[in-house]
């Protein structure tokens, strides 16, 4: 398992994400692609996230929650 660190993650620029309320979201379907692992563990939030120009509504999770979604997949 790859190991994360949330200061590197804001700056992949693979990885769409969003600030809320001081916290940085991560779109889930990104980091699975940015991690090659399956999330579908992962709590997640639907948040509105500018993609392309376009504003799309989108599965998101704190740095926090994908940590912990991971240590339960194993």
């Amino acid at each position: 398992m790859t190991p994360l660190k949330e200061k590197l993650l804001i700056k992949e620029a693979s990885i769409n994400k969003v600030q809320f309320d001081k916290e940085w979201f991560f779109k889930l379907d990104d980091m699975a692609f940015y991690l090659k692992e399956d999330l579908s563990e992962v709590e997640f939030v639907y948040l509105p996230m500018f993609i392309d120009d376009e504003q799309e509504y989108v599965k998101c999770a704190a740095f926090d929650d994908i940590t912990r979604g991971r240590k339960e997949i194993q």
